[in-house]
């Protein structure tokens, strides 16, 4: 018999997976929160391209830019299902930045992931991340809930009992990996004192610090 995948009742509006609520969410200085609000901006007139430079642009201030590297993931994805040359691009960039912030902790970045793979027929993989997210301490604590009951059912009714063991497994072997001490780029700087950023015609590649720790999750693509 399959083992239900924990449940949180609630829902929360898109708008909170940003929200700040610790100390620990900006530490990155004014470079950082600058092109986390240009972010902002772009996302709020429709511009998810843009918004995505931004947002990567503050991912690079690293440690304590969490949520950023949330934008810069979800945006990438949403560039990505939008079609394109690039597509394929955005959506390794994508899931980059959600995995990282993701393994870092950051709860919101996990409750996309686990819909992101579900949607796209990985929900082996969907289960490790629904199952992170669910049990995400810190998520609990602060009585938030990005996923809704019936996407976690359909979840689980998606594996076999044997990924879903598997899921659990790894689950319970999970230890963070905090997002290292940024090293911004001249781009990035220039951006932030410019207000824009030039994009290449071709997404640029993400910063990819050098993975330590546990082997990499099941079903999961190295990067």
């Amino acid at each position: 018999m399959k083992h239900a995948l924990p449940i949180l009742a609630a829902s929360i509006l898109l708008a909170a997976c940003g929200s700040v609520d610790d100390d620990s969410t900006f530490r990155g200085g004014a470079g950082g929160d600058a092109a986390y609000g240009r972010g902002l901006q772009a996302l709020e007139r429709g511009d998810a391209a843009e918004a995505h430079d931004f947002f990567a642009c503050a991912a690079e201030f690293g440690g304590g830019y969490e949520v950023a590297w949330y934008y810069a993931g979800t945006t990438a994805l949403e560039v990505a299902r939008a079609g394109g040359e690039n597509a394929d691009t955005y959506r390794e960039t994508g899931e980059h930045y959600l995995t990282r912030s993701g393994e870092a902790g950051w709860g919101a970045s996990q409750a996309a992931l686990a819909r992101h793979y579900h949607a796209i027929g990985n929900d082996a993989l969907a289960a490790y991340w629904a199952l992170l997210y669910t049990n995400n301490v810190r998520e609990i604590s602060l009585g938030l809930t990005r996923m809704d009951d019936e996407t976690i059912l359909e979840i689980r009714d998606a594996v076999t009992d044997e990924q879903l063991a598997d899921a659990e497994l790894n689950a319970a072997r999970f230890v963070p990996e905090p997002l290292p001490i940024g090293r911004p780029s001249a781009e990035c700087a220039d951006a932030i004192r410019s207000d824009r950023l030039q994009r290449p015609d071709r997404v640029r590649a993400p910063i990819r610090p050098q993975r330590q720790g546990p082997p990499q999750r099941p079903g999961q693509q190295p990067y």
